[in-house]
Order: C-alpha cells, then sequence, then structure tokens
C-alpha cells in the first residue's frame, strides 16, 4: 500500500531518499576492459594557477538568469565584478588551485525536483531532479574546460561524436542520419539502425574509472586531482516547499549541471565505442571526394581518386544510433556493444532501444529480430532522434507533420496572453512567432530534402498565422505576398535556403 506524504519536512526527506537512490547507482568496471586502453603521452598543459584574464573569460562564459546554489550568489554578481573585488575572487580560485583543497559549498548541490508534464504528479519517477551549483565552483571548472577542452577532449573525440562540442550541434547528426537513409536508397541498399538508449547514464559513470581513463588520454595530474575534487565527498540536499532535506553523500555519476560532466562523459564513452569497434569491420561504408569542385559533376561522380570511410554510428552525448546493411550485421555489433558497456558499468534500457529497419526499394518490409540478452528490441517505423522524426521509408511527410504539430503547440499560452491579445502590438506579435513558432517549424529543416508538397504544408501554416497575428480576413482579399510584406517577413521556401548556405 502506497502512502501519501502531506507533511512539508515528510516530502523533503521523500525526495531525499528517491534522489539519493538515484544518483547513488552502483557500477563496477571490469579492470581488464581499462587495462586495454592504450597510455597516451601526457599532454603538455601547464598546471600553472589561471591567469586573471582566463578568470574573465569563465566568468562571461556564465549564463545570466541562472538559479544559484547554497550560497545564494547569482552569475549577475560574478559579471559585476571588477577591480580588487575580481583581484579578491582571482585569489580564491589561485589557492584552491595550488592547495589542491575546494570547500564544500564549491562542489555540493542543492536539487529541485520538476514535473516532466507526464504521468501522476504524485509519483517521484515522474520528475526530473535539478541540481543547482555554486557559481564560483561553476567559473573554476569552466577554467579546467577552457585549458582541457582544446588538447585532451578534442585530441580524443571521434568525429561521430558531436555532443557538447565547440561547431558542433544536433544537426550535424541528423543530417548524418538523413543522408545515409537517402544514399542507401539511391544505392538500392537496405539499412538497419538501432536506437541505444543507456539508463541513467550520466548518474553510473564509476568515478575510479574515469580517472583512470582520464590518465590514459595523457591529461595531466594536476587536471585529473582538481577534476577529483569537484566529485570526491560530494554531497547533496533535497529543497522542496520551503525545507531542506539532509544532506547526503553522492558517490558515483560526474556532477550533473558542471560544465565539465558531458566532456568527462564523452571522453569515457568514448572508451566503450573504441572497445566495441576494436578490429570491427561492420557499417556503413561510403565513398566521397573532397578534390573537385560541386558544379563539376563528370569529376565528380567518377569512381577514381575517392576516399572510403567506415560509419557505424552516430553519436550526441549518450544518444547513440548504430548503423548496418545487414541484420545478422547489426546483431553482431548490438552484441558487441551490450557486452561492453558492462565492462564499463553502464547499462542499456532494453524498453527504450529500438530498431529502424529500412528496406531496399521493392523489398519487402519484414520485422527484424535483434536482441540483447535473450529479449527481443522493439520494431518502430519512426523514432524521434534528437528532435527529428526518423522514418523507415525515408521520407519527410512524418517529420513535417510532427513540425507543423510542434509549431501548433508552441505558443501554449502565449495565443492568449500575447498573439491574439489585443493590447500588445502586431510588431512585438511578429518577434514572438519569429523566436517562438518559426525556429520550432524550422528546427533541423538544413537536413530537409522537400518536395513541393512538404513546401505547400509548410507555407499554408505560415501564411496562416500570420494572418490570425496581423487579423486579416478572407475577405480582405490580400494576396500571400503582400502578407508577408506587411509582416516584413519572407517565405519558407526562402528560410530554408537560407539556412542551408
Amino acid at each position: 500500500m502506497v502512502t501519501l506524504i502531506k507533511d512539508k519536512k515528510g516530502i523533503s526527506n521523500g525526495w531525499k531518499e528517491h534522489i539519493s537512490q538515484l544518483l547513488n547507482r552502483p557500477s563496477s568496471v571490469d579492470q581488464s576492459a581499462l587495462d586495454q586502453i592504450p597510455q597516451n603521452h601526457p599532454i603538455e598543459q601547464p598546471d600553472v594557477p589561471p591567469s586573471i584574464e582566463e578568470v574573465q573569460k569563465a566568468i562571461k562564459q556564465m549564463s545570466a538568469g541562472k538559479a544559484p546554489g547554497k550560497d545564494g550568489i547569482p552569475t549577475e554578481v560574478y559579471k559585476a565584478l571588477t577591480g580588487k573585488a575580481l583581484q579578491a575572487f582571482h585569489i580564491v580560485l589561485t589557492s584552491i588551485w595550488e592547495e589542491e583543497d575546494m570547500h564544500p559549498e564549491l562542489r555540493d548541490a542543492s536539487i529541485i525536483a520538476l514535473y516532466k508534464n507526464k504521468g501522476s504528479r504524485a509519483a517521484c519517477d515522474n520528475y526530473r531532479g535539478i541540481s543547482l551549483l555554486s557559481t564560483d565552483g561553476k567559473i573554476l571548472a569552466c577554467v579546467i574546460l577552457n585549458r582541457l577542452l582544446p588538447s585532451v577532449s578534442e585530441q580524443n573525440l571521434p568525429e561521430s561524436q558531436c555532443g557538447f562540442r565547440p561547431d558542433r550541434s544536433t544537426i550535424n547528426m541528423v543530417f548524418t542520419v538523413r543522408q545515409i537513409q537517402e544514399k542507401c536508397l539511391e544505392k538500392n541498399l537496405s539499412l538497419y539502425i538501432v536506437f541505444v538508449d543507456l539508463t541513467k547514464v550520466f548518474d553510473t559513470v564509476n568515478r575510479d574509472a574515469l580517472r583512470v581513463i582520464l590518465s590514459k588520454l595523457g591529461c595531466p595530474a594536476k587536471f585529473v586531482k582538481l577534476i577529483q575534487l569537484f566529485h570526491v565527498d560530494m554531497t547533496g540536499e533535497v529543497l522542496s516547499g520551503g525545507e531542506t532535506s539532509d544532506r547526503f553523500n553522492i558517490s558515483n555519476g560526474v556532477k550533473q549541471g558542471c560544465v565539465l560532466a558531458p566532456v568527462l562523459f564523452n571522453l569515457y564513452f568514448t572508451q566503450v565505442l573504441r572497445h566495441t569497434v576494436m578490429d570491427l569491420d561492420l557499417g556503413i561504408y561510403i565513398k566521397y571526394r573532397l578534390n573537385v569542385s560541386l558544379f563539376d559533376l563528370r569529376r565528380l561522380t567518377a569512381k577514381t581518386k575517392t576516399t572510403e570511410r567506415l560509419i557505424l554510428e552516430a553519436l550526441f552525448a549518450d544518444d547513440c544510433a548504430l548503423m548496418a546493411h545487414q541484420e545478422n550485421q547489426l546483431q553482431t555489433i548490438v552484441d558487441i556493444i551490450s557486452t561492453t558497456t558492462k565492462l564499463f558499468g553502464l547499462t542499456i534500457g532494453l524498453s527504450k532501444t529500438e530498431v529502424l529497419f529500412q528496406p531496399a526499394p521493392g523489398r519487402p518490409t519484414n520485422q527484424q529480430c535483434i536482441t540483447i540478452n535473450g529479449t527481443q528490441l522493439s520494431n518502430v517505423n519512426t523514432f524521434k532522434y534528437l528532435g527529428s522524426t526518423i522514418a523507415k521509408d525515408g521520407s519527410l511527410d512524418h517529420m513535417i507533420k510532427a513540425r507543423i504539430q510542434k509549431a501548433s503547440q508552441a505558443p501554449g499560452r502565449l495565443c492568449s496572453k500575447v498573439l491574439q491579445h489585443r493590447g500588445v502590438s502586431t510588431a512585438t506579435k511578429l518577434k514572438v512567432y519569429n523566436a517562438v513558432v518559426l525556429s520550432s517549424l524550422l528546427y533541423c529543416c538544413e537536413t530537409w530534402t522537400l518536395y513541393r508538397k512538404h513546401m505547400k504544408q509548410l507555407e499554408q501554416f505560415h501564411q496562416r498565422s500570420l494572418w490570425s497575428i496581423m487579423r486579416i480576413r478572407w475577405q480582405d482579399r490580400i494576396t500571400n505576398q503582400e502578407v508577408l510584406d506587411r509582416a516584413n517577413s519572407t517565405s519558407i521556401k526562402v528560410m530554408v535556403l537560407k539556412t542551408k548556405l
């Protein structure tokens, strides 16, 4: 029988028990897997304390308007530091760097629970824990990241990893998957994709193994020690209804909310993949050339002087898509990665790991039987990958429908309070429409290969929205071009073309 807790302190401690279990999931790593990681030469990175210029750069990188940690000092205070105040803060960070000792407030977290907007509000599993960290700790982490990113991170991450890296985004990976779909259809090849779901992956990174991996990748000992300071003896507390729970230890995983966390996870997961693809000659082979103009079609289509590359995975942090041309090849890949994730203490969520099969043109669509540990994975016709709908037939029909539906829902309460409010100027309404609705409608449009029917659907939605905002009626007999001119806007076709340039 489930008992509903009603008093504030009981609710707070109930959250403590729930979140403590989530953040202390045990994970063990096979030592033999760590031993197989080659030892890189130590990266030549000066371990001198950060300069005041580095601290200023890190402060500028901090986003304003964020909730502070336990100390209650917001980012805006640090952005206002100048002169002696900035020098004093620089001295504090320098002392931490030199003494390798950190005050608990810089590493500990205050956690709040946010409802996921699905399921019962009385169930803890339907909430997401958000860590509030002290800003000074985040600034120090940013200083470390700025030094490590160009050396350790960028030298060790594969090209297939686009998560939390400079000048890369979800668009890169969505474009990759769509291009592979299109090329397989053009070449009359079947395509199998398994979208792997890793359970609570950031919370199950083994910290001891992470330390070993960083050292093996050539990360200087000073930086390994500083990164450890953010995790060793870390504690958390839950804020709920004005009450604060008792503190609890957080002994596993990377530090949620810290700028270092995604980069550390990427480095950790890279070793899982390297262990998986070691001596593996499976996946999608593509041929390409870079030494000719796009407009020289004769040389572009020539079969000589081409480069061949194997593509096995498309990654954005822990969002992983694995690809092959044949079912037995995909099964082999899945078996290996299932074994490897266990070796590194990670768990694949079988209920959310799904298979999408795109048959070669003219071939039957059969249900595929890809299994993990005897459990058959679900076969799907569409999959939402990084916010973009991937369909088994390679078409954009489902994608366009989903984007229009998403854009229709995007304004939400803005409809009555802004877009349809007579007290708000038309210019303001159009700015909100461009920022909220159009950005949702055209998400990942750089990756689209549109047909006329798709463009017509998008243009109709665009015109309908502008007519509603500017209160234009069909009786007014205004052309679509005049509507665009009044709104100082352009057609969807022009917008899509601009994003592709």
